[in-house]
This record gives structure tokens, sequence and C-alpha cells, in this order.
């Protein structure tokens, strides 16, 4: 089952399956880069469009400290964790708790030790159009301590051409994860030179390059346009996150897009000095937001 809202220039298709953004249109523009029907989605581990967790990203060996106990996860990368693993949130058929003409929203409920992290957790994905802006807010709630790290995890593709030629990318950071051959945090952030600087932009047409984390803030913060992704007469994009980390992933060899995951830091719990995804009760629900606002290229 796949739900579309927006009513005007913008509108997105939605799944159940991940509570993922299958499709997004600007008038004649598709930037998406969806798969092709549900059997691919079941079948893939590109995790194309879907919420991942409850832990985006990785978690070096798979295991962690919570409180003062230490879990253990089925590692689904080698011996790390990778978004939540094999039972993540992108591999769940989610309720629809809510649907409208511009909005929707998804439901999952995750029972204690539920694919392998602590508490009672409830967790939803809400989706609204407005005018030219796609917004999701990801909201969680649990009832003992627990690790929570939510992402959405969308391939974007300006041309629709099948490849990243001519795509532009800006990031308002000024340091990044370095990692090691399992990619995970190989120590403190580092400042961004070389190919790693995109805070005046870089073409994006070279080659594989990019699955690192580039810190935005030291915490999470008020809504802020924190990148830009371009191409030639195509759609601009600007994303604006409530996130202290963008994880930038140009899609392997192929490149195919360009996924663009607002989160926080990779193996935090692991990481002295990382911004903290520990979710406690007393905390209340926790919320991250992310804005994709769109303008149109000229004469569309």
């Amino acid at each position: 089952m796949m739900l579309r809202i927006g009513t005007g220039a913008l509108q997105a298709e939605l799944l159940p399956y991940g509570a993922a953004l299958h499709q997004l249109w600007l008038g004649g523009h598709q930037v998406v880069a969806g798969l092709p029907d549900m059997a691919a989605y079941h079948a893939g581990r590109g995790y194309h469009g879907a919420v991942v967790g409850p832990v985006a990203n990785r978690i070096r060996g798979a295991e962690a400290m919570i409180g003062d106990q230490l879990w253990r996860f089925e590692p689904n990368e080698g011996t790390t964790l990778l978004h939540g693993g094999e039972p993540g949130l992108h591999a769940r058929d989610w309720a629809i708790a809510d649907q409208g003409p511009e909005h929707a929203t998804f439901a999952l409920d995750l029972g204690h030790c539920e694919g392998g992290f602590p508490g009672q957790r409830r967790i939803e994905a809400r989706y609204r159009v407005a005018e030219m802006t796609l917004r999701l807010d990801l909201v969680a709630r649990t009832d003992r301590p627990t690790l929570m790290n939510l992402s959405s995890h969308v391939y974007w593709n300006l041309t629709g051409r099948g490849n990243l030629d001519g795509h532009r990318l800006r990031v308002a950071a000024d340091q990044f994860v370095p990692v090691d051959a399992r990619l995970c945090p190989a120590g403190a952030p580092v400042a961004v030179t070389g190919e790693m600087d995109l805070r005046e932009g870089r073409p994006l047409d070279g080659g594989p390059r990019y699955d690192h984390n580039f810190c935005l803030s030291d915490s999470r913060s008020a809504l802020r346009p924190v990148a830009w992704l371009s191409a030639p007469d195509a759609p601009e994009m600007e994303l604006a996150t409530t996130e202290p980390g963008l994880q930038v992933y140009d899609g392997g060899a192929s490149m195919f897009g360009i996924a663009l995951e607002p989160q926080c830091w990779p193996d935090a719990p692991n990481q002295p000095g990382y911004p903290s995804i520990l979710l406690a009760p007393e905390d209340g629900p926790l919320v991250q937001v992310t804005e994709w606002r769109f303008t149109l290229p000229d004469g569309a």
C-alpha cells in the first residue's frame, strides 16, 4: 500500500514498510531514487527512503553500555551493528496512525528487548507537505532508559538520470568524524579539508568518496538549514534539521543517489564527548525534525 500526500506542486508517495519516502515530485521533476516495487523493497538492503534505527549508523562491536549494564546486539556488518540490525525500523510494517490530504503519520510499537534494545517504545514518523516543503518529525518515547538515534535514509537524485553527474553538495560543517576500515569512528572529530570540505560546495560526480558524519553542532538545536543540493536545470534542495550530525553517503560505486541522513554522531555510546543518544522516560518524547525545502528551476 502506498500513500500520496500533497495537493499542489509538491507531492510525496509514502510506504508503511519502513515508514519510507518512496517518491517525491515537484511538478514534472522526480527527485527521490526509490525502488520500482514492493518486492524490491523487501529484497533490498539499501534502506531506500526508510526511517532507520532505533540507532542509526554504526555501533562498534555491536555493544554499548546503557546505564550500568552492557548490552550486546546481533551484528549485521561484520562485527558492527548498522542501522539497528536486521530487525531495524527499516524492515518493519508501520501502522498508519493518521492520514490527510497534506499529511500522514506512521507508528510503530516495540516491546522491551525487541530488536535487542531495552524499553517499551513507541516511534512515530509524521510527514507533512506545506507548499514547497516536506517536513518529517520523528517522535520517540520509552518506559525505561534506552538508546535512540533515528534518521531518514532517502537517496536524492535531482535530475532523475540514474547518476549524480552535475550534482553539487554544500554542507555547513567545520568538522567531520574520521573512520577506520570498518567505517566506525577513528577518534574525535577533525577539521574538514580537501574533498571533505563541503562548506563552499563540491561536485559529486568524481567517484565514491563519502560515508561520513559531518558535525553540525555539539547537541540538538533549533531547526536550521545545514545542507544544499543542486544540479543544472533541476530543483534545488535545502535541508534543515535539529540534529547535530549529517551522515553523507554517496551510494557506493553506482552513485545513483546521495543519502543525507540527519542524526546524532555514530557510535555515540562508545565515544566519550559525543552527543548522547540515551533516552530516558523522564526526558519526555524525543523529537527530531527535518525539512526538505525546494526551489524549482527558472522556467519550470
